[in-house]
């Protein structure tokens, strides 16, 4: 298949979504709630949640390594891709400097990360369930921690025990 720099444009805008979702997704896999932060979680929620973060931190890793090989599998550095990714999304689509090639190989490259995003973002949230939270949980103490120094005090205590 055959793309022009014209044809990437749903291309980049598709991927900057999930890129900019995926960095979401290392901290909340889904919007944050509505609802204020429940604050008096209990203790096995709370070590729940450092177990379900640990899960998350090991999935993101291994897919981070997924991704750089897949762009490397296109015949694109890591660096050129993200080069390439940066001027279009800093001066559009159609300003990249690259030959005919490196846009089929990034374009390839980006099919390829999308995918693994996509798989990324099921694993995490499997993760979460798999620790007995909901998603809604793992959110809101996702803010507790981050809001509440009791509660990140208790869940630092439970990331050490883990080490």
């Amino acid at each position: 298949m055959y793309f022009t720099k014209k044809s990437l444009k749903g291309l980049f805008t598709l991927f900057f979504i999930t890129l900019f979702g995926a960095g979401v997704m290392a901290q909340v896999p889904m919007q944050a709630p509505a609802a204020p932060p429940v604050e008096d979680y209990t203790d096995t929620q709370l070590k729940q949640f450092a177990h379900a973060v640990q899960k998350v931190l090991n999935i993101q890793e291994e897919s981070q390594g997924q991704m750089m090989a897949s762009i490397e599998e296109n015949d694109l550095s890591v660096d050129r891709f993200n080069e390439m990714l940066m001027q279009g999304q800093q001066e559009g689509q159609d300003a990249i400097d690259a030959t005919e090639e490196e846009i089929l190989a990034f374009t390839n490259a980006m099919n390829a990360v999308q995918q693994l995003q996509q798989q990324m973002q099921m694993d995490m949230m499997q993760a979460i369930t798999d620790e007995g939270l909901n998603v809604e949980q793992y959110q809101g103490i996702m803010q507790a921690y981050e809001t509440n120094p009791e509660v990140r005090e208790k869940i630092d205590t439970y990331f050490s025990e883990m080490e």
